[in-house]
């Protein structure tokens, strides 16, 4: 009954979304052999492998065995069984690391009598935020009505004694957590869309955590994450040379603050050259800064996707807005310096449109009466063909620290 509820509600999933999301092969994370995948980014914790299981241990404290690799959009599957007497453990994914440290997503595992098992917890940040939300709620009233609608869902699901089936499905901002069949977990939130997937031991010396049937399955919605490699192998400088002096952490690209006297690292460029195409990233820009995301460029020109902190520039060439051309709405939703927001360009024939976070703030068709006032009284117009290029993407280095990250594009 448990299996059938879980395919109508995967059914149900897929058809209100409209998903478009493609499918590929099953991949085993854990092949039942060695540690193939996986990394220990702590000094302390113990994984091996014991008749084709995968076994973690401590004599420190809690630490998460990671895999190699970042995934984003997926269905991933494993099963856990935990030790008796205290103990809880957790799948981090979509999450972060450095030495010594993860935090993100985790889909819990809890043998106490709480019964979370199959909660979402945001390891190193807003712990218990959603499902059940206990640390944000707006009153205890609150609290009380999330973690009770939770135990509702998760009911039964989670065996402390056996076995147990964990499947977590991420869908750009979608996330659902099943245990043993029965969906736990299902909520939308932005915080992150690409990580590592990792396994807890929560610390106890002596406890042996146990994990098997570790597999992953990547969905694809068409988009190419133009940072995927965690390098800049895509990109070059517009000389052609390959890019030093622009920065990959976990994820996020940046043109860094400089030191007096340091070089600027100038523009980056894709290796490939697009005409028609959507293309989503989120951007920080600093405090009073500048920048843009240029394309359908020759060398330094092109359309410009304005990047700016508006609070600091009164003219109206606004961020989101074509720069020089059409300003963005007044009323756009928009986040200033140093916070994170969304865009997306999308070019389809003649025809352009800029969003900021989920909403279409300027667009122009190329060519139309419209464009020609517009650009007859631009800086462009002695540049014949401008705005119907084929060329790299290009991101502008304006003597301002930016950030960008989930850089994505769609040929169409």
């Amino acid at each position: 009954m448990k299996n059938t509820k879980y395919w109508i509600s995967l059914l149900t999933t897929v058809l209100l979304t409209g998903s478009t999301s493609i499918a590929g092969e099953w991949i085993e994370l854990f092949n039942g052999k060695d540690l193939t995948n996986w990394e220990n980014p702590y000094d302390w914790g113990q994984a091996k492998v014991v008749d084709g299981e995968l076994h973690l241990t401590t004599e420190k404290s809690k630490w998460f065995l990671s895999t190699e690799k970042e995934y984003s959009d997926f269905i991933f599957e494993a099963e856990v069984k935990m030790p008796e007497g205290k103990c809880n453990s957790g799948f981090l994914f979509r999450s972060h690391k450095s030495k010594n440290k993860m935090f993100g997503y985790q889909a819990e595992v809890d043998p106490s009598s709480r019964n979370w098992s199959g909660g979402l917890y945001d390891e190193g940040r807003r712990r218990w935020f959603i499902s059940p939300n206990r640390d944000h709620a707006e009153s205890k009233e609150e609290e009380k009505k999330s973690i009770t609608a939770f135990l509702e869902r998760a009911g039964d699901s989670f065996k402390r004694h056996d076995w147990n089936h964990y499947r977590i499905e991420c869908r750009g901002d979608h996330i659902q957590i099943f245990v043993n069949g029965v969906m736990t977990t299902d909520i939308h939130d932005k915080e992150d869309a690409k990580g590592y997937i990792a396994l807890q031991h929560h610390g106890e010396d002596g406890q042996v955590y146990r994990f098997r049937n570790i597999k992953i399955m990547e969905l694809t919605d068409g988009y190419e994450d133009l940072f995927s490699s965690g390098d800049f192998s895509k990109w070059t400088t517009l000389e052609g040379h390959p890019v030093t002096l622009w920065t990959i952490n976990d994820g996020v690209v940046e043109r860094p603050e400089l030191k007096p006297g340091d070089k600027r690292p100038g523009p980056i460029i894709t290796k490939n050259h697009y005409k028609e195409f959507d293309l989503k990233f989120d951007w920080k820009i600093s405090a009073g800064g500048n920048s843009g995301v240029k394309y359908r460029t020759q060398g330094h020109l092109g359309l410009e996707y304005q990047v700016l902190d508006d609070g600091v520039h009164k003219d109206s060439n606004l961020s989101a807005g074509i720069y020089a051309l059409v300003p963005a709405n007044e009323d756009k939703p928009y986040n200033p310096g140093e916070q994170w927001n969304s865009g997306r360009i999308v070019v389809k024939g003649n025809h352009v449109e800029h969003y900021i976070n989920g909403v279409k703030v300027a667009e122009v068709e190329v060519g139309s009466d419209d464009w020609v006032e517009r650009f007859e009284k631009s800086k462009y117009k002695k540049h014949e063909g401008f705005g119907t290029w084929t060329g790299p993407i290009y991101l502008q280095d304006h003597s301002d620290p930016v950030s960008f990250r989930n850089f994505r594009i769609k040929e169409l």
